[in-house]
């Protein structure tokens, strides 16, 4: 994702920033024991789907949709589980990045999941929507919609929290999965405002969507995550991997090196703290927790 702030450089550099930390949240793995374990008891015993479709829907499938499917590796989790349950089911996965969208090709073709007929969507959830509607004269209605970390990516909260929830069908469910308000992420954002004013992604974090669920008197269910990582090499002068670590923190290119001296100090200072990090022996494990938001409909 760019923006007028971050050139395409820069996006490419932070991919690679975030690939490092990804190798070392290890989220698949957490999520591996999530999917069949809380998924299972929390999120897909509440879909009720008898084999009757509503408007736009294609007759006796299940009708799910991932917004921001990444890589695939969390959603083909989901559908492993889903697929147990159900025989029939039309997947559509909304994801901007073509090469994300091709990686999670290539875990189908290399998976064993039946019954799946596969869409591919190579749009955000706002142009999805809109041109559904003009597509099917009326709203496009699902059984399970689900976003796991993408609506971080979203202008207004409200608005695309709300949009999603007409779009499930009555019976149905709506998962949103997001970071902790008590996350070092979330953390360091509320700590240095002006520093990340300028990022492209908006600051989006469990107490946002309890706000908006609560604001529209939406009940819903909720789960918290622990999940740690291992950060310790950013405190490591002239280490590619904790500069790397820094810059995904920091949202900043170089941030160790060409960041101004006394806000390094002090954002890494407080990155060392108590309100970020937790201390194993010589270890930093930055505070990374998610939150999960059930939704029947």
């Amino acid at each position: 994702m760019t923006s007028n702030n971050i050139t395409i450089d820069d996006a490419e550099h932070f991919r690679q920033c975030r690939e490092t930390f990804a190798q070392r949240e290890k989220a698949v793995d957490i999520f591996t024991d999530w999917a069949v374990t809380i998924f299972q008891d929390t999120v897909l015993t509440k879909i009720a789907h008898d084999g009757t479709n509503g408007p736009g829907m294609r007759s006796g499938q299940l009708q799910v949709l991932s917004v921001g499917s990444g890589t695939g590796e969390i959603d083909y989790l989901f559908l492993q589980q889903i697929a147990k349950k159900y025989a029939n089911i039309y997947f559509t996965s909304l994801e901007l990045s073509k090469d994300n969208l091709n990686s999670f090709k290539s875990i189908v073709s290399r998976g064993n999941l039946k019954g799946i007929t596969w869409d591919w969507k190579q749009l955000t959830w706002e142009h999805f929507r809109y041109y559904n509607i003009r597509k099917c004269s009326q709203l496009r209605l699902f059984h399970f919609i689900f976003s796991v970390f993408s609506i971080t990516y979203a202008n207004d909260v409200n608005t695309t929290v709300m949009n999603m929830y007409e779009s499930i069908d009555e019976g149905g469910v709506l998962l949103i999965i997001v970071l902790s308000d008590e996350s070092a992420p979330y953390r360091l954002r509320t700590k240095f405002p002006k520093m990340f004013a300028s990022d492209s992604l908006a600051s989006v974090s469990s107490s946002e969507i309890r706000k908006v669920l609560d604001t529209h008197g939406i009940p819903f269910e909720h789960t918290r995550q622990p999940s740690r990582v291992d950060i310790t090499p950013a405190f490591t002068k002239g280490r590619r991997e904790g500069a790397h670590l820094a810059d995904h923190l920091s949202r900043k290119v170089n941030f160790l090196k060409k960041g101004e001296p006394k806000l390094v100090n002090e954002f890494l200072a407080y990155l060392k703290g108590p309100d970020c990090v937790e201390r194993e022996q010589q270890e930093y494990l930055l505070i990374n927790d998610w939150e999960a938001f059930v939704v029947t409909k």
